[in-house]
């Protein structure tokens, strides 16, 4: 089974799966590199850089132009000021952001709580760091928060809250009131918090994004982590950027010096300038947004329950009227006998909970979308 496989390899589902359907006419709607090409001005700017400036680093808290475009773009869409010099550093992507992060403030019997099903390169870190993950089951059917369950699970041993939103794979926003409630938990308390923000362009049906940084207090104690490669359709090119208060990024900053030293400089300069050109992001959110109608207003005739994605490029399916079988063995026959490769959503658990619940990704092409959904229409 996939789960099995997944416990003695050690690699994650994506990878499991893109493995299991390698060289064969399986679709994959477990991939997670979108199909939507990055702007040509983008790439045009990679081009440009990649011959002028190859053979620079930059500063090891990342381009002071990229730092300050960026702060720029969080102004005008926060409505926030944040020191360039002293608050923002680039990484080598968000999977890199987060374990420095994690890593800058866990030591070993440090408590860190997360809210499952998780991204799986959260536990990880935790761990390698000597810290221990506490775990909070989002609530179903809409995957929110049960923060007196939060509250009930704080100590003194308590470092960390990592949050997640748009939430990966779920789909599930934070609201005000989700900010204002971790506000309140942390309020008197050494706990730090870091809000992954990746999926941050892509919300859906009118609702917008609340970020961490939209509270000035919970911001200050928090740790913001985003995705230039999620954001523009280049995540090959494993650039992202963290986002703190001065004291917090400080200590960031020691463990990227030697973690990671520079990121990739060219790159960093075609992002700059691009961000300068005031990115539209409405476009990336309703590029995304029809895809997952496109999809869905096709498997609405399906057996399948649509679980609501309200945001990122992922999107739940329940099955359980349709069969009893673990999601893990479910989502191998449905690979095997209809020849599309969705992940089960028990992976994403510590405990492998399973709710008979599959998900897939819609960043695909909509000529593969159509295949796929057509052959779960035969389910």
């Amino acid at each position: 089974m996939i789960k099995e496989k997944l416990s003695i390899i050690g690699k994650d589902i994506y990878t499991v799966i893109s493995e299991l359907v390698q060289d064969t006419e399986i679709i994959n709607l477990a991939k997670i590199s979108p199909d939507i090409p990055c702007s040509t001005k983008l790439t045009d700017l990679a081009t440009k850089y990649i011959k002028k400036k190859s053979t620079e680093y930059s500063h090891p808290d990342g381009l002071i132009e990229l730092r300050e475009a960026v702060a720029n773009d969080l102004e005008k869409r926060y409505g926030v000021q944040i020191s360039a010099q002293n608050e923002i550093t680039i990484t080598a992507g968000a999977t890199q952001a987060m374990y420095t992060a994690i890593s800058s403030f866990v030591k070993e019997g440090d408590e860190v709580v997360l809210f499952e099903p998780a991204f799986n390169s959260y536990v990880p870190a935790i761990q390698s760091n000597g810290g221990r993950p506490v775990f909070v089951h989002r609530k179903r059917p809409d995957y929110s928060i049960d923060w007196e369950a939060v509250q009930k699970l704080i100590n003194t041993r308590t470092k960390l809250i990592i949050v997640n939103t748009p939430h990966n794979p779920t789909g599930a926003i934070f609201t005000e009131e989700d900010i204002a409630r971790l506000k309140k938990i942390t309020n008197g308390t050494k706990i730090n918090v870091i809000s992954d923000e990746i999926f941050e362009h892509m919300v859906y049906d009118g609702s917008k994004h609340v970020s961490v940084l939209s509270n000035k207090q919970l911001a200050e104690r928090s740790v913001i982590i985003s995705s230039f490669g999620i954001s523009f359709n280049v995540p090959g090119w494993k650039i992202g950027y963290c986002v703190a208060s001065e004291d917090l990024m400080a200590r960031i900053r020691k463990n990227q010096q030697f973690q990671v030293n520079t990121v990739n400089t060219p790159l960093q300069y075609a992002l700059a300038d691009y961000l300068r050109e005031l990115v539209n992001y409405e476009t990336i959110s309703k590029q995304f947004e029809e895809k997952r109608n496109f999809v869905n207003d096709i498997l609405k005739d399906s057996r399948f329950e649509i679980i609501p994605s309200k945001g990122t490029f992922y999107q739940l399916l329940g099955y359980s009227q349709i069969s009893e079988e673990k999601d893990t063995e479910f989502a191998r026959k449905i690979m095997n006998e209809y020849g599309v490769a969705l992940f089960p959503l028990s992976v994403f658990y510590h405990d492998s909970i399973d709710h008979k619940i599959l998900g897939f990704s819609f960043a695909r092409d909509e000529k593969v979308l159509s295949k796929a959904a057509k052959q779960l229409l035969k389910i």
